[in-house]
């Protein structure tokens, strides 16, 4: 690099009051890479395309005029590989050089071939549908359609399932969520029989031993009987708390 050239990127960080290693933390450039810009001497392994980069991303900034930079930057659009220069004619050309024959023999590939021909031309082929800009519309317009489509048999098969619920299984649930639980607290030992009211069917039945406590889970009116009411503390769900009559008998809780 000329001295002019390198010259300008010093003055404009030491006028901002930057130092080196701040400039390499904000712009995300190494820290050798900003050294060699500003020395002129870069003796790392970087292909001139990523230094002109790095280059025009620093004149940017320092501030700098950014067209001035690149227009007067000694580095030209040319790869360095291996510390051999080949000019570049075009991005979607592939170069072919003589370093790119020594490294094919190497391994055991042979430009020459009609197959390897072909896959460079293929690969170059590919390269340009890609940037080609109908392919790109092309390409984001089958995805918008493809989420469409996701979205809608997600929202039907909702619906679809929203339909086979039955009126049964509504009432199924209605009645679980307005379900009671009630507490059979025996102080000694106690037969004791629950059913329900509207059914007659058994809830429970069975013999309950002082100090053990039985919970009864119900919907809608129950009828509790025991054989030794003096016995037994029956408490609900609200609290309330209930002591039956000595002896035989039965109580009705809703």
């Amino acid at each position: 690099m000329t001295k002019e050239f390198e010259q300008q990127f010093i003055a404009a960080r030491n006028a901002r009051a930057i130092t080196l290693e701040t400039a390499a933390e904000e712009t995300k450039i190494k820290l050798e890479y900003l050294a060699g810009i500003e020395s002129g001497e870069y003796n790392f392994t970087l292909p001139d395309i990523y230094l002109r980069g790095f280059i025009k991303i620093y004149a940017k900034y320092l501030k700098l005029d950014v067209d001035a930079v690149m227009k007067g930057c000694p580095i030209e659009e040319f790869e360095v590989l291996h510390s051999r220069c080949v000019k570049k004619t075009s991005y979607n050309t592939l170069i072919t050089n003589e370093k790119e024959q020594d490294e094919g023999s190497e391994l055991g590939i042979n430009d020459t071939t009609p197959f390897f021909k072909k896959f460079k031309q293929s690969m170059a082929n590919i390269k340009t549908i890609i940037q080609h800009k109908h392919f790109i519309k092309i390409t984001s317009g089958l995805v918008i359609i493809l989420l469409m489509l996701i979205i809608f048999s997600r929202a039907f098969s909702h619906k679809a399932g929203y339909a086979k619920i039955q009126p049964k299984q509504v009432d199924k649930i209605l009645d679980t969520v307005n379900q009671s639980v009630l507490s059979l607290i025996p102080t000694g030992n106690v037969k004791i029989v629950v059913r329900s009211k509207a059914s007659g069917e058994k809830i429970f039945t069975g013999n309950l031993e002082s100090g053990e406590v039985k919970k009864i889970t119900y919907s809608g009116p129950i009828q509790v009987f025991y054989d030794k009411g003096e016995f037994l503390l029956i408490k609900q769900t609200n609290g309330e708390q209930i002591y039956p009559q000595p002896g035989r008998g039965g109580i009705e809780i809703k």
